[in-house]
């Protein structure tokens, strides 16, 4: 069965280019399109049921993160990942808080959009590593220790906290479970902490997942 997916953007050239990149997946049934949060809201009202909604933050009349939270209190089986260009730690805290299970932003490949669609329809959440970093960047300075890992270490790290295996993580990746072995032990070099239960630990108490 297809994941129905509603497009929620205030711009229609947008919607249309991701309406374009979700027609090639056959998995994928875009069912719906919105322009503001409260199109959405009406559309769900309406009986348009949909799996997954992708919703842009900065929308007329009513934006996505308070649609996002009347969804996610009055559509229980609705998911949102947000999609967008605002690159604000506060934005995505709230969204987060407000429900969204996912935060891309709109520069994201096909992959990385089919891959978060999936994690989410099933049932986990995706946030992708730009957003990750931009989550932990007022740590830096209580935790300077970020400062020695790379964008693909913070990426391997944030995968490995939420138990996925290097084969897995590989595959994720288009890399070798090798090479996640070799980034995994760098990081526990790095972080100074015991294996992988210090590097899920060290995961947690940073908010990384």
């Amino acid at each position: 069965m297809k994941i129905k997916v509603i497009i929620a953007d205030d711009h229609q050239l947008i919607r249309e280019g991701f309406k374009s990149l979700l027609n090639q997946l056959e998995e994928v049934e875009v069912v719906g399109e919105a322009s503001d949060g409260l199109q959405v809201l009406n559309l769900l009202h309406s009986g348009k049921f949909a799996d997954i909604i992708l919703m842009d933050v900065e929308m007329p009349n009513l934006n996505g993160i308070d649609a996002t939270e009347r969804i996610s209190k009055d559509f229980l089986g609705v998911k949102v990942i947000m999609l967008t260009m605002v690159n604000d730690k506060a934005i995505i805290q709230d969204a987060i808080a407000k429900g969204a299970k996912g935060f891309l932003f709109k520069n994201t490949s096909i992959t990385s959009l089919f891959e978060a669609i999936k994690q989410v329809h099933g049932g986990a959440s995706y946030f992708s590593t730009e957003v990750t970093l931009t989550l932990l960047q007022s740590n830096n300075t209580s935790n300077p220790v970020f400062s020695k890992l790379s964008e693909r270490e913070i990426e391997i790290l944030k995968l490995i906290a939420q138990g996925f295996s290097s084969t897995e993580i590989g595959d994720k990746l288009f890399i070798s479970p090798r090479t996640v072995d070799t980034h995994r032990n760098n990081i526990i070099h790095k972080l100074e902490v015991n294996g992988i239960a210090g590097l899920i630990r060290f995961a947690i108490e940073n908010k990384m997942i």
